[in-house]
């Protein structure tokens, strides 16, 4: 009873631990939002004078580091979402191509399926290079494309390892029954298994959006144009002087984890049974 009572007790402290150690910096950070620029300076645990003066100069572009904010926020939606629509479309067709309910022959299927995930053996930074390299030779540099088709090639892989998992876990008869119907396979896909996957789909569009909406790398080396750029580039700006104002940069971060905020709010009772249905096995 007692070794029992003490290993709960440890749990809860190491749960307690990993609670402060994740919300204490998103805390500080919201308390510093509501900071003057000379109370920023000054350790507490709330601000000395409470103002809203930060989001009122971030939405109002009156500091030069954020004078093109909601151009900026509108380019990060922009590609957040074009990286969406092809990470999905293209993992959805891929993930189909690789579950058991097609017919493509056992050997060159497991073939693609293992060289589809190979690209998360290198790391991100080390793939920009050769990414980099190819943007340059179509000349789509300094483009949205650019960084749509780099980040929509890295999220592709999972999205459909995600959906041919799902598919598997559709039964097999549903998609024989529109096969005596005289259905093709495309016809199959797109009326029978594509309904039934909608809380994959919505998952896999979530996480495609935040993939991208969080992404540094690949905007800062595929876009040189001020008017092209995405907000964490703009962001990473404020960390090149050492009195950069905290309170409007903490704002500006705020005001960015909005829109994910509230698109992973609407969509969360898909995102578990999205990502994880028929990923074990029983």
């Amino acid at each position: 009873m007692r070794n029992k009572l003490f290993e709960r007790l440890l749990v809860f402290i190491a749960m307690c631990i990993i609670i402060l150690w994740t919300f204490l910096p998103i805390y500080n950070m919201i308390i510093t939002s509501f900071k003057t620029w000379d109370d920023v300076w000054v350790a507490s645990y709330l601000p000395r004078r409470f103002t809203i003066e930060p989001y009122i100069t971030v939405i109002m572009q009156s500091y030069f580091r954020v004078e093109k904010f909601w151009l900026w926020l509108w380019n990060s939606f922009r590609i957040a979402v074009e990286v969406m629509i092809l990470g999905v479309s293209i993992g959805l067709l891929a993930g189909y191509a690789m579950s058991k309910k097609s017919r493509i022959y056992g050997k060159v299927k497991s073939l693609v399926a293992n060289v589809s995930l190979l690209s998360y053996i290198f790391p991100v930074s080390l793939l920009s290079i050769p990414i980099f390299v190819l943007m340059y030779t179509y000349r789509l540099l300094n483009t949205d494309w650019a960084v749509s088709l780099s980040l929509a090639a890295l999220v592709s892989p999972f999205n459909a390892w995600m959906a041919a998992e799902y598919f598997d876990s559709i039964p097999r008869e549903v998609e024989e029954a529109a096969e005596v119907d005289g259905a093709t396979p495309f016809q199959r896909f797109r009326l029978i298994l594509l309904p039934l996957t909608i809380p994959a789909v919505i998952a896999l569009s979530v996480y495609s959006f935040l993939y991208s909406w969080n992404n540094y790398l690949y905007p800062l080396l595929m876009l040189s144009d001020e008017d092209h750029f995405v907000l964490p580039i703009v962001m990473g700006f404020f960390l090149s002087t050492d009195d950069s104002p905290w309170n409007i940069f903490m704002a500006t971060g705020i005001l960015y984890s909005m829109p994910p905020l509230a698109l992973y709010y609407l969509f969360r009772r898909y995102m578990v049974s999205g990502l994880f249905k028929g990923a074990v096995k029983i």
